[in-house]
């Protein structure tokens, strides 16, 4: 937005080994637990799925940034994807539209631009050959199949930022939309699993994930019988930033 300059050209298989890291990340669906929300809102209606932990590896975005030379007044960085269509929702643009968000300038330095999962090739699903990665932020924010970054002196206001994946808030007796970013914190039992059947008089472990977008998970605690009382979880391997900690 702006003023309009050539873009930068960089040679992505230049910068991958000799720049490239490693983090540990979680991505949550914004929309997880929708169908438990009442009255029923818009989307998917996701249950206790749709969130992941994994080792990404990609190239910093600081360093493309710094390359590129971002100028004094650089506010919000524009993250597009390859994925576009036409929206049905009339307030949505007429034509079709890339999915695409924006980070603050700030939070660019956590960002990395990953080709790996896992230590593998990126695989379609999961936005091959390039997404940006945004730790601590709902997955929204993650953008797959990165086409395009676009460093802006203004706020972003596309229809992703604003229209959807956003939510009221109020400030003193204002109300105004606010874009999702970092992860509430939450935990969630993968086994026992959900509407799972255990007999009588037997020993179960009951293990899970917590996490949040910043700081680190300190205690979970389990309760066994609608909340009357808890008890506390063991917390295993080490606390890493922006992963889930499992416990049992």
């Amino acid at each position: 937005e702006g003023e309009v300059e050539k873009p930068l050209e960089i040679d992505f298989d230049e910068l991958t080994k000799p720049k490239s890291q490693k983090i540990a990340a979680t991505l949550e669906c914004a929309g997880k637990n929708r169908n438990f929300l009442e009255p029923k809102v818009k989307g998917v209606q996701w249950g206790l799925g749709a969130v992941g932990n994994a080792e990404w590896t990609g190239v910093p975005l600081s360093i493309l940034l710094n390359r590129a030379g971002t100028k004094p007044n650089a506010r919000e960085i524009i993250l597009e994807g390859a994925d576009r269509g036409k929206l049905e929702d009339p307030k949505a643009p007429r034509d079709e539209i890339n999915f695409a968000r924006s980070i603050p300038i700030e939070k660019a330095n956590d960002v990395v631009l990953a080709y790996k999962m896992n230590d593998v090739d990126l695989p379609p699903e999961h936005g091959f050959p390039v997404r940006a990665i945004v730790p601590g932020w709902f997955a929204v924010a993650s953008i797959k199949w990165l086409t395009r970054i676009i460093v802006t002196d203004r706020p972003f206001n596309g229809y992703y930022q604003t229209l959807d994946y956003a939510f009221w808030k109020r400030d003193g007796g204002y109300a105004h939309l606010t874009a999702l970013s970092e992860l509430e914190i939450k935990a969630e039992i993968a086994r026992p699993m959900s509407g799972e059947t255990v007999p009588a008089n037997s020993k179960v472990r009951i293990h899970g994930a917590a996490w949040t977008g910043s700081g680190q998970i300190a205690k979970v605690e389990v309760s066994v019988d609608g909340g009357s009382s808890w008890r506390s979880a063991r917390l295993l391997g080490e606390s890493k930033p922006s992963a889930w900690r499992l416990w049992e």
